[in-house]
């Protein structure tokens, strides 16, 4: 970048957008890859968790709760790391937690446990530590607090280390060799130093995330206390629990340092999601709620749209024109 070795992230953004734009040439959508693959990582993870053990109706509702958050739609088109890595801590923590409920259960769960160990490779390539630090975190509180914690050690998975390592290991390995401080710079100080200490970009207070999260979560978020809540829906797994330790999780491990940018908070709009679905009205309920359920589609869909069009037009803060010089100077 400029001139120097840029250090600050892993390749896998970087990687998926270069062949993306090999196949598909130069281009916004071609940017945007990484991110839609991101989104859509997290929702059919979150889409195929909740079927196996909650049923088709209970997953397809949070699917389309989760597709229509403004946040996850816009982020999901917004060509930066957040929503890859987002989607790789979802798919990494709901593989996690399937493994843990099938050991529970006395069924068969090697390749779910090994899933979950390669979804941590490639959160590492997203992102770096965070892309199983975070997955490890919300299922051992989940654990800790369902008093399962005995399940941990065989979560431990010796082959899951190794085929997360062999994902991620080789890159770090080669920068190490060619780049004498790439190790320093790369943990301490873009991971251990940002973490605990300030000036970097953005600094924001610690109750920052938890109200961007409400603001840009609404109305959704209202229909957490409606009065018709089918909430007495069995749930033996204790999947709301898990849930709730996934948003309290992320919101907590990235409220503690100074620098906050929005899209960190990503990996907590699955869950919450879920948990919105879960609280929506039955079928059966009466009108007037069934009127508000539709009213909240249409609000989200206009909000959805207006933001995508007000970004396509905004003139002030777009580096497009540097884009189409780039480009312009790639094709010759």
């Amino acid at each position: 970048l400029n001139g120097m070795p840029f250090f600050h992230k892993p390749p896998l953004f970087y990687w998926v957008t270069a062949g993306a734009m090999s196949l598909l040439g130069p281009g916004a959508w071609s940017a945007r890859t990484a991110s839609v693959l991101g989104a859509t990582l997290g929702a059919m993870a979150l889409f195929l968790f909740t079927r196996r053990w909650q049923g088709r109706r209970a997953a397809i509702t949070a699917l389309v709760v989760l597709l229509v958050q403004p946040l996850w739609y816009v982020g999901g088109q917004f060509a930066n790391l957040d929503m890859l890595v987002a989607g790789c801590i979802t798919a990494c923590t709901l593989a996690l937690a399937d493994a843990a409920l099938r050991l529970e259960a006395g069924l068969p769960a090697r390749r779910h446990l090994l899933l979950a160990w390669g979804l941590a490779g490639l959160g590492l390539l997203a992102k770096g530590l965070i892309g199983f630090v975070l997955p490890g975190l919300i299922v051992l509180a989940w654990l800790v607090l369902r008093q399962r914690w005995r399940l941990v050690p065989r979560l431990l998975s010796l082959p899951g280390a190794v085929l997360m390592l062999a994902i991620a290991a080789p890159w770090f390995v080669l920068m190490a060799q060619r780049h004498e401080d790439f190790l320093h710079y790369f943990f301490m100080v873009q991971h251990f130093q940002r973490f605990a200490g300030g000036g970097f970009n953005n600094a924001q207070p610690f109750w920052f995330y938890p109200v961007v999260l409400a603001a840009l979560s609404l109305p959704w978020l209202l229909w957490l206390r409606a009065p018709v809540r089918p909430v007495q829906q069995p749930d033996p797994q204790d999947i709301g629990l898990l849930m709730l330790c996934a948003i309290a999780v992320v919101l907590v491990f990235f409220s503690l340092p100074q620098s906050k940018l929005v899209g960190y908070i990503l990996p907590c709009v699955p869950p919450l999601a879920w948990w919105v679905a879960r609280c929506l009205p039955a079928a059966q309920a009466p009108r007037r709620w069934q009127l508000a359920l539709r009213a909240s589609l249409l609000v989200s869909l206009a909000l959805n749209f207006t933001a995508v069009g007000v970004l396509a037009v905004d003139k002030a803060h777009t580096t497009r024109e540097l884009g189409m010089a780039l480009r312009g100077l790639h094709r010759t």
